[in-house]
């Protein structure tokens, strides 16, 4: 009788069982820590983050972009003069130097009683340092319903802004 085929025949199948068992556990058990890595966006590569206030509005974003490319952000804008304001999602961050430009499209906001909910927006920033001696931080408007991409480095007017801050991290 052959031995390795009565191995093959009557030891086998429990110890493949258990085996492929095994595998089975262990797949399962790593699943989670697989599903992590893959959705993982890396280390963040750029970061800008810009706020100010006056008289006349308030104003902060941030957004981050990641190693993979991918980004997050929201942008925010209230101008009482006109009794509005906005919340936007940003979907686009792109810098040149030190200025900053981002877009997305506003998930919540009014303007003179218009409902600005889905309209796209765009701005741009700039990091003047933040040495008391270097030139204050620049201020873009919101450039509401402008559909341009922050990729195509819109010259969008700025405006001095000595109580506000922009930080552009590379």
């Amino acid at each position: 009788m052959n031995r390795s085929r009565m191995i093959h025949t009557s030891t086998s199948l429990p110890i493949l069982f258990f085996f492929f068992a095994l595998l089975a556990v262990l797949a399962l058990a790593l699943m989670p820590l697989t599903m992590v890595s893959a959705k993982g966006k890396g280390p963040v590569v750029l970061q800008v983050s810009a706020g100010g206030r006056d008289p006349f509005a308030s104003f902060a974003l941030t957004a981050k972009m990641y190693a993979d490319g991918s980004m997050t952000g929201q942008y925010t804008d209230q101008f009482p003069q006109i009794g509005g304001g906005f919340h936007a999602v940003l979907n686009c961050v792109s810098v040149v130097g030190n200025d900053a430009w981002v877009s997305g499209v506003i998930t919540s906001g009014t303007a003179d009683g218009q409902d600005l909910t889905g309209l796209p927006v765009a701005t741009r920033v700039r990091d003047n340092g933040t040495s008391s001696k270097d030139p204050a931080d620049l201020l873009g408007f919101s450039f509401i319903g402008d559909p341009t991409p922050c990729t195509e480095h819109v010259d969008y007017p700025m405006f001095e802004a000595p109580n506000g801050q922009v930080v552009i991290k590379q």
